[in-house]
């Protein structure tokens, strides 16, 4: 048997997406504002759900990937 591969992309992805398109800011700051504000609310899952869009689209850990170049 083997495991399927886990897609990060939610609702949170194609949210940012669209809003991306519409306005011409970055998938990154997008969600990075999202998550200070689901972090300032208090909301575990939101919080969640927003980390594992940032990390299906390569926004977390960017200064880690950098460094090991």
């Amino acid at each position: 048997m083997t495991k399927s591969q886990e897609s990060g992309d939610n609702e949170l992805t194609d949210e940012a997406r669209r809003e991306a398109a519409r306005t011409g800011k970055d998938l990154c700051a997008i969600l990075a504002a999202r998550l200070k504000l689901a972090k300032k609310a208090n909301d575990k899952a939101q919080v969640k759900k927003i980390e594992r869009a940032q990390k299906y689209l390569g926004c977390r850990n960017v200064r880690k990937r950098r460094s090991s170049s």
